[in-house]
């Protein structure tokens, strides 16, 4: 017999099957589609995490806001003992205050009180920089400005942060906000008249002191929520990152000439003075956390008015019980500016659209 070649022809129901080629193409198509899907499920569980998470309450607010107020007045009382005590370099004080915040998040971290995350470090440097820059340029304000200028700049720092957030993410302050704001600044300004001097380098020191805090401020609410952390986990990058940054100003600012007689080498460290500047260390630990629990649980502007308060509530009080000069446009400032932040405080009582800055 004739040997027949038969053709297998496709069926309509049998596709044909693909050649070397075709599949070859086609792998690195279905790679990238499962790539594609993985990441959109991915972003998919972050977001689903994020709205899990539940609103803070007036409580866990007032007791973050509580827990700021009584470590921060803390922490000055404490510096000013140090200072009096004979260490006056503020700089190096505030590298060990960096130092000891690390130390105390790596012991609290032992003991399990929270758990350590791995972060962006490129973020976490963005953050400690602007950390850095408004330590700097502070010190640098306190020493060129008058104390009332300076103390106006830095409470003028809410301003800074509603035109940033409004400039740069488009979030707008709430329309019922804007006069609790303006009452709370000419508050302030009120309160600064009677020793308002400033000068041009002093003034540049204060603008680039006040933006650098509103960055800070802003990244900082801005980090916990795109890297998905907590105050702890955030500052556990944050501090050390600062306290290194931060160490190439410590010689320009304090005097670390041997042969100086008022050189921070003829400082005497007695064990009861060691004890006091390790108390700031604490105290420090606890403001750096509550500054990022008050931010993360309310906004930056927020943050500011009720740092405002805090001081006219303390100058209210040095005038009552401290004997600190009695002048009205002081008093009547202080008042305005509690009358502004009491009234802040009641609208941000009511329920606020998602995208109001604060």
């Amino acid at each position: 017999m004739r040997n027949r070649r038969f053709a297998i022809m496709p069926s309509a129901s049998t596709p044909p099957h693909p050649s070397s080629t075709q599949r070859q193409s086609t792998t690195p198509l279905l790679k990238r589609s499962t790539m594609t899907t993985t990441d959109a499920t991915r972003a998919e569980v972050e977001d689903e995490r994020r709205a899990e998470k539940p609103d803070p309450t007036t409580g866990e607010v007032a007791a973050c806001i509580a827990f700021n107020f009584f470590s921060s007045t803390g922490i000055v009382s404490a510096n000013k003992a140090v200072m009096n005590d004979g260490f006056t370099y503020a700089t190096t004080l505030t590298f060990i205050h960096f130092v000891c915040t690390t130390l105390g998040l790596l012991l609290l971290a032992k003991l399990r009180v929270f758990t350590p995350k791995a972060l962006d470090i490129r973020k976490s440097s963005k953050l400690a920089l602007a950390g850095m820059g408004f330590v700097v340029f502070s010190n640098l304000s306190l020493q060129y400005n008058s104390v009332a200028f300076y103390q106006v700049m830095k409470h003028m720092t809410v301003v800074a942060v509603i035109g940033i957030e409004a400039l740069l993410w488009r979030k707008w302050l709430a329309r019922d906000l804007v006069l609790p704001i303006a009452v709370m600044c000419t508050g302030i300004l009120m309160t600064c008249v009677t020793d308002f001097k400033q000068n041009l380098v002093g003034t540049i020191f204060a603008i680039l002191n006040m933006f650098c805090t509103a960055f800070y401020q802003i990244w900082c609410k801005n980090l916990q929520k795109s890297l998905d952390a907590d105050p702890l986990q955030l500052q556990l990058y944050i501090a050390p990152l600062s306290a290194l940054f931060i160490m190439p100003f410590v010689p320009m600012f304090d005097n670390y000439q041997i042969s100086s007689a008022d050189s921070i080498f003829t400082f005497e460290p007695t064990p009861h003075r060691i004890a006091k500047i390790l108390f700031t260390g604490a105290l420090a630990l606890c403001v750096n956390i509550s500054i990022f629990l008050v931010i993360g649980k309310t906004s930056a502007v927020t943050y500011n008015v009720v740092g405002n308060g805090k001081t006219a509530f303390l100058l209210i009080v040095d005038f009552l019980l401290f004997g600190r000069p009695f002048q009205w446009p002081n008093f009547l400032g202080m008042c305005t500016t509690l009358s502004g932040v009491c009234w802040y405080t009641a609208r941000k009582m009511k329920p606020r659209p998602e995208n109001a800055a604060s």
